[in-house]
């Protein structure tokens, strides 16, 4: 059981209820609408709140994007343990009953077990991939240690290993498959405690906005290996013998125990399905490299016949161009701040379509000449007649991204 404590498990199970939804709604074919009701009604409640009881100064306008610790979010999980709260009381008051809640605790323990092994496979593919935190930017690897955000230093510390993200994204995966089977529970919660609490250090400690999210995933780990704390602490603290757990089954005749088992590896299936088909058409499309792809150094600059030196000053000559991801290209200016544009390469042709991100009618035509080290670039950009050379870069032209692994080492290569 996770706990006897009939009042405590009222709240778990109400406030875990909560925070969990739309699970398992968003795993099941065509119940997405349950989802977006859900969340519209999330969306009418939170802004209440905020305004008419929390007083907040600003009005919450702002309610899905990268960000997991947003205003909304924290108010809507202030709702969340308020109406916890009150449905615990209510709950209690209404059952007076003398109750084991052997059955709540098995469901309750399953919800668990079963949402926090969805999550863990989706993440953890994301991983293995790699996808969560891609390659190296080239932007990243021209930008000062000191100018970089903490999150900004955490992705790029993750993303330089392929190998790390195969570790993470191992651990996760098999964490959560464990999760599935309750005689493999217990395995799976125990790998999958230092995982999250890793997980929730890095996104507080290096201002990862998924504080809240990574919080609730290592409290739910927590509550599924709840049940073996005792046995647990016995084993390694107090070095006494432990006893068996006999899990209960809570069905009554072989027929709905039969059908219980097809429905659970039904819903398997869907969750893996699920977790395995969006990453793997995601990381095909990544690993699609744009053409033109690379980066490329100006080393002359010419606006309107004019030849521009490169004086840091300087606000329209561009300084590197940026070709890493489709449709985009980013260019950076001379003191190092950085724009971006949609685009659209014509090979054959040998022009690219630039489009401004906020203004679709603001178009404009450059042709290229390429070669294998050189790009060269002219036409009409931003109202001005440009002529702009450049000298391509790759990524091994970089110590962090040629270093590579080394197994003897006479000194340590710290630079």
């Amino acid at each position: 059981m996770v706990t006897n404590n009939k009042y405590l498990l009222r709240f778990l199970v109400l406030f875990v209820g909560l925070i969990t939804i739309p699970f398992p709604f968003n795993v099941i074919p065509k119940l997405e609408f349950i989802e977006k009701a859900i969340f519209g009604v999330y969306q009418k409640i939170v802004p209440w709140v905020g305004q008419r009881i929390l007083n907040l100064e600003k009005p919450i306008t702002i309610f899905q994007n990268g960000s997991g610790d947003k205003t909304y979010d924290y108010v809507l999980l202030f709702v969340l343990f308020i109406v916890a709260i009150l449905g615990t009381i209510i709950w209690s008051i209404l059952d007076k009953k003398k109750r084991t809640y052997e059955k709540l605790n098995y469901w309750f323990l399953v919800l668990s077990r079963y949402y926090l092994g969805y999550f863990m496979i989706y993440y953890g593919l994301f991983k293995i991939m790699p996808i969560q935190f891609g390659e190296i930017a080239f932007w990243r690897l021209l930008q000062p240690y000191g100018e970089s955000s903490p999150m900004g230093l955490a992705w790029t510390f993750l993303a330089y290993s392929k190998g790390y993200n195969l570790f993470m994204g191992l651990a996760e995966f098999f964490g959560g498959i464990l999760l599935f089977h309750k005689k493999t529970r217990l395995l799976g919660g125990l790998i999958l405690i230092p995982v999250t609490a890793n997980i929730v250090a890095i996104n507080f400690f290096y201002d990862v906005p998924v504080k809240l999210f990574s919080s609730q995933l290592l409290l739910i780990a927590i509550i599924v290996i709840a049940p073996d704390l005792k046995g647990l602490l016995n084993l390694i603290i107090l070095n006494k013998p432990t006893n068996k757990i006999d899990s209960i089954n809570p069905f009554e005749s072989k027929k709905l125990k039969v059908g219980a088992i097809i429905l659970k590896w039904i819903f398997v299936a869907l969750i893996l399905y699920n977790t395995i088909d969006y990453p793997t058409n995601l990381y095909k499309t990544r690993q699609q490299k744009p053409d033109l792809y690379g980066l490329y150094q100006v080393t002359n600059f010419v606006a309107n016949q004019d030849t521009i030196p490169p004086i840091l000053s300087h606000e329209t000559r561009w300084r590197y161009i940026f070709i890493d991801r489709p449709n985009t290209i980013q260019f950076s200016r001379m003191n190092k701040s950085r724009y971006g544009l949609d685009s659209k390469i014509d090979t054959i042709s040998k022009k690219i379509t630039l489009t401004e991100f906020n203004d679709s009618t603001l178009v404009y035509t450059l042709d290229f000449k390429e070669t294998d080290s050189t790009l060269i670039l002219s036409g009409v950009f931003r109202k001005d007649t440009i002529f702009c050379e450049t000298k391509r870069l790759d990524k091994k032209d970089f110590r962090l991204t040629s270093r590579g692994f080394n197994w003897i080492n006479e000194y340590p290569y710290n630079r």
